[in-house]
């Protein structure tokens, strides 16, 4: 046996398993699984693709007396706020269907 730096080795003893050729009775408190969203990942992805919908809106129009870079930040805040609020809402219709179900 090899030696090591200070630490014990300890091997188990093996275990035998028997298995039945009896076929198992199936169980009878089986319930049914929910399969709700995940709010998080909903309103992050939401609020990305909000975000770059806005820098492509500032960056395409006209921002007037501010520069492209505020127009696109303005965008890109507003667009990211109301994505994730889309997100969201779709994310809480999807949990009220897996309730009804």
């Amino acid at each position: 046996m090899p030696r090591t730096l200070g630490v014990a080795r300890y091997r188990a003893p093996l275990t035998v398993v028997v298995v039945s050729d009896r076929e198992q009775p199936p169980p009878t408190n089986r319930r049914p699984v929910r399969r709700a969203p995940n709010f998080p990942q909903f309103m992050i992805i939401g609020g990305l693709i909000g975000v770059l919908l806005g820098l492509y809106v500032g960056q395409r129009g006209e921002s007037g007396s501010y520069s492209d870079a505020t127009a696109m930040g303005l965008f890109a805040v507003l667009f990211g706020a109301i994505g994730v609020m889309i997100a969201t809402a779709i994310a809480l219709a999807l949990d009220k269907r897996s309730r009804r179900r």
